[in-house]
């Protein structure tokens, strides 16, 4: 005979969302592809820097596993809706089509990006092009729903739904960066620097992992027991857009990453100071344990003779 409790399991289990398999194998593929690029680097005669380095396929396949598998997790703080397999699984694959497209890229010693040389060059950036619209798609989407059915307490809901606003507009950095790129090669001038030294992908760069970021930070401050969580998650979310800003300014004077100007260093003194506040709670949550949180968890004496 089932009983209410029972039911209620039941019912709780077919509305808790799964972390998708498929999502996790294309996390580990791409972290798995990035790390082995990075362990044979040393011994390849080649440069960090330039649009044939090696850098490429080590930076897309970590990062690219790191923000699939963010994804996968964000998908099961949701409440689940029908068409969630479909979206995180095609994410994934999408993902990993486009930066196996960039190792492949690397591998036949040719540009990836802004490559339009031969035929089967253009076809695959157009692969990739399309790929990255769908994705941002995806993430605008689920940032949209991060603010609507986040099922959390309060400090990783936050987490949450800052992380996924900072990557949604890392990927609409991404597509302006490819804009301007075009720009300027139609100008005979280099895809990658604005100006005379600004990195045109730097503040696609800045934003683009709080989303792994700020959730560890809630986690943390949960296992700590601070009490001060949310202003924790808070003055981290704060540091990261005083860095974005940071790095839409050095960008757009032409200005290299560490040639700082008066309002540039301003900018970067903003970050640290929020991010300070941070850093202190978390290392005081370290050293100066919450006694009752501790004494709370610590396993009762077996009083029986």
């Amino acid at each position: 005979m089932n009983t209410g409790f029972e039911s209620n399991s039941n019912d709780q289990m077919r509305r808790t969302p799964r972390t998708s398999r498929v999502a996790l194998i294309v996390a580990a593929s791409l972290l798995f592809s990035g790390f082995i690029h990075q362990a044979i680097y040393p011994f390849l005669d080649g440069g960090w820097h330039g649009s044939l380095s090696l850098r490429k396929p080590i930076l897309f396949g970590i990062s690219g596993g790191m923000t699939v598998w963010s994804l996968a997790w964000v998908f099961t703080k949701l409440k689940p809706m029908r068409f969630d397999p479909i979206l995180i699984n095609s994410l994934s694959i999408g993902l990993f089509i486009e930066v196996g497209l960039i190792t492949l890229q690397f591998w036949r010693g040719v540009p990836s990006h802004f490559n339009r040389s031969t035929s089967l060059d253009a076809l695959i950036e157009i692969v990739m092009l399309s790929l990255i619209l769908f994705a941002t798609g995806v993430i605008l989407v689920l940032t949209w729903r991060s603010f609507r059915s986040v099922e959390s307490e309060p400090a990783m809901a936050l987490a949450i739904r800052g992380g996924m606003v900072l990557l949604a507009l890392s990927c609409l950095l991404g597509i302006l960066t490819s804009i301007l790129g075009e720009v300027q090669l139609a100008k005979g001038q280099s895809y990658e620097y604005w100006g005379k030294s600004g990195v045109l992908k730097f503040p696609h760069g800045v934003a683009l992992h709080a989303i792994q970021l700020l959730p560890v930070l809630a986690w943390l401050s949960r296992t700590l027991s601070l009490k001060n969580s949310v202003l924790v998650v808070q003055s981290a979310l704060v540091a990261q857009v005083w860095f974005l800003f940071y790095s839409l300014w050095q960008t757009a004077q032409g200005r290299d990453r560490f040639d700082w100007d008066t309002i540039g260093g301003s900018l970067i003194g903003m970050t640290l100071l929020f991010t300070l506040y941070s850093t202190v709670s978390v290392l005081a949550g370290i050293v100066f344990p919450n006694r009752e949180h501790s004494t709370r968890t610590q396993q009762p004496k077996n009083s029986n003779r």
